[in-house]
């Protein structure tokens, strides 16, 4: 009679066990548009933010599964627009695959998702645990920003970390500097200036730890790296997209007179740093378009340039291509954002910026990571990252300031 009653019971709670969805966390993003219990069907669409750039990204916690059954995640797009009367395409917020963690640290793909002819995304997902986090991608939240840094200096006692600026919501944006203030060659590499583009965080996470490992010892040696793992920090946090934002995001900042704390900033570093000792090597940190390989935004006016540049920016192409190849390798030619039509707009752009505002023989260059592909976890990112590390010490091995 006793196993009897507390099987009914367990079967009352089961039975009563209803699917919700929390967003009240770091980086947590999400619009419910629907539950259906009887079917465990969730849909979702990405939170628009007023005025914070696309909505695309989505993280959240799904609560009050049962272990062991399916259940279905749809994913549509926001039917708001999210500046002027535009409104962004689905395709941005439907990865093939829905991003699965039941620690909130170990990341999983789920079976590729079924698109309907109305554009929803479809994920079936088996339920491994009561509550589970599902997320467009691996996330990277300020939080981890902070972890990594602090593990980075814990393992390399000349590093040093610093703030770069508060941000206009008040949160620090972290950087750590690593080597001679004065060493031979001076290195910027930065990530985030589009919020939802979570994977350069990642492929920025693969990058620092390989260049904190044994592997990178002879390039610390004569290397000054500063690099900066978030740098919309305010979008990041609460899990707004950032890009296109009102009147403009970070990555369209870098005017005259800059909007963002942050990117005012990194200008005065970057000029600092070219003044005092020149700059080598400047790397931008994205995720592309959802068909998109893993690139190189090189510079528009690649094909004109003569002597240094020229070499420089061609040996650097030709050497990524040959240290970045898995999970997939980096195109052995640069792209160009030929979507982008004035030079005012192009030289707001942090590349552009960079470009103008040091030597010819600078390379500044944006490394675009595809997301949209199951070998994009946190480990295919890191080898990305890596990759992109032993690019940059076989660079500095000839130096690229030599006539």
């Amino acid at each position: 009679m006793i196993q009897r009653l507390f099987l009914l019971s367990l079967f009352v709670i089961t039975a009563q066990a209803e699917l919700r969805v929390r967003t009240d966390f770091e980086g947590g993003n999400a619009e419910v548009v629907k539950i259906d219990q009887a079917t465990k069907t969730l849909r979702i669409m990405p939170a628009l933010h007023e005025g914070r750039g696309w909505p695309c990204w989505w993280s959240l916690k799904l609560e009050g599964l049962t272990v062991g059954e399916a259940f279905t995640l749809e994913v549509q797009a926001q039917n708001k627009p999210y500046r002027d009367k535009t409104v962004l395409a689905a395709s941005w917020c439907q990865p093939k695959c829905a991003w699965i963690s039941v620690d909130g640290e170990t990341w999983q793909p789920s079976a590729p998702g079924t698109l309907s002819a109305d554009k929803v995304m479809s994920y079936t997902i088996p339920a491994g645990a009561a509550q589970i986090s599902l997320a467009w991608g691996p996330p990277f939240v300020p939080a981890d920003a902070d972890k990594l840094l602090t593990d980075i200096a814990a393992k390399l006692p000349e590093a040093k970390r610093f703030e770069l600026a508060k941000t206009r919501g008040g949160r620090p944006v972290q950087g750590i500097r690593i080597g001679n203030e004065n060493a031979a060659h001076q290195v910027w590499v930065g990530s985030r200036q589009h919020a939802w583009e979570a994977g350069g965080s990642q492929v920025g996470r693969g990058f620092i730890q390989w260049y904190a490992s044994d592997a990178a010892r002879a390039l610390r040696a004569n290397t000054c790296l500063h690099f900066i793992p978030i740098m919309d920090v305010d979008n990041a946090a609460i899990g707004a997209g950032g890009k296109d934002a009102v009147p403009r995001d970070h990555n369209r900042d870098w005017a005259a007179e800059p909007i963002y704390p942050e990117v005012a900033a990194a200008q005065r570093m970057i000029r600092d740093i070219h003044t005092k000792h020149g700059l080598d090597v400047f790397i931008d940190l994205h995720n592309p378009a959802p068909k998109d390989p893993v690139f190189f935004f090189g510079p528009f006016a690649f094909e004109r340039m003569t002597g240094v540049q020229q070499r420089n920016y061609q040996r650097w192409i030709d050497i990524a291509a040959a240290s970045i190849v898995e999970p997939l390798k980096v195109d052995p030619k640069y792209h160009f954002a030929n979507y982008v039509k004035t030079e005012e707009e192009r030289g707001r752009m942090s590349s552009g910026w960079v470009r103008a505002n040091t030597g010819a023989a600078t390379i500044s260059v944006t490394l675009e990571t595809c997301w949209n592909s199951p070998l994009m976890s946190v480990e295919g990112y890191g080898k990305i990252g890596a990759g992109l590390g032993r690019a940059l010490m076989t660079y500095l091995q000839e130096n690229p300031r030599r006539e």
